[in-house]
């Protein structure tokens, strides 16, 4: 399906989530990168879904210092804790390439989702996968050496074979040191597991190795 005066077609897995047309409500957006798609401490009015693209997910500290809370790959959706009142405001996301976005207002359509039995079993199921994530990822970072975190997290978050994420919001989201990560990096180019660019990005020679370590949780080091 087509919005007015756009060429983007909403996907099916999109519209299949409602028992409603969704069509004269939503709209497409896109987002170039490093373009806020939310921003922080706004009260957000749309349910979002990231149909292509990556984005990261921040929070902004009292003291100025930013966190970064996920990296969010498409699809995917934002903005369900809003539309479930579980918080007001919104933290922050921004586009980390170029990313499409199916808007739907939430005010518009709040009493046609509350009572869609069909897209509230969608949210149901979609916050248990989210719950069940973080606590794989949690219990990743606690258990598992950075060789297999990193593995894990290169494979998540690569767009095809090329991995371009910055390494300081990376080793931060890790929880390592700088100089970890890149010591673990080269070990990755050594082995021919990765090759580093000169567009400052790496590309995934070895996708099954990669895999191994992603899984296995070795003890290397």
């Amino acid at each position: 399906m087509k919005t007015k005066g756009s060429d983007v077609i909403i996907p099916a897995y999109v519209t299949n989530i409602f028992s409603f047309d969704i069509t004269p409500y939503a709209k497409v957006k896109e987002y170039q990168k490093n373009q806020l798609i939310c921003r922080e401490g706004d009260d957000l009015s749309d349910l979002i879904f990231l149909i292509d693209g990556n984005a990261k997910l921040f929070l902004t500290h009292e003291n100025g210092k930013i966190t970064i809370i996920d990296f969010l790959k498409s699809p995917t959706l934002f903005g369900e804790m809003e539309f479930m009142r579980a918080q007001k405001f919104t933290n922050g996301i921004i586009a980390l390439d170029k990313c499409i976005c199916i808007l739907l207002p939430i005010r518009e359509t709040d009493h046609l989702l509350r009572n869609d039995i069909k897209f509230l079993n969608y949210l149901c199921l979609f916050l248990c996968k989210k719950a069940l994530r973080n606590t794989s990822n949690y219990a990743t970072n606690q258990n598992y050496p950075l060789v297999n975190r990193l593995a894990r997290f290169i494979l998540l978050s690569a767009d095809g074979e090329i991995y371009n994420r910055k390494h300081t919001e990376v080793a931060e989201y890790l929880g390592v040191s700088y100089r970890h990560l890149l010591h673990v990096f080269a070990l990755f180019c050594e082995a021919n597991i990765l090759q580093h660019t000169d567009k400052k990005e790496y590309i995934i020679k070895d996708f099954s190795s990669l895999a191994a370590m992603a899984v296995n949780g070795s003890n290397q080091r």
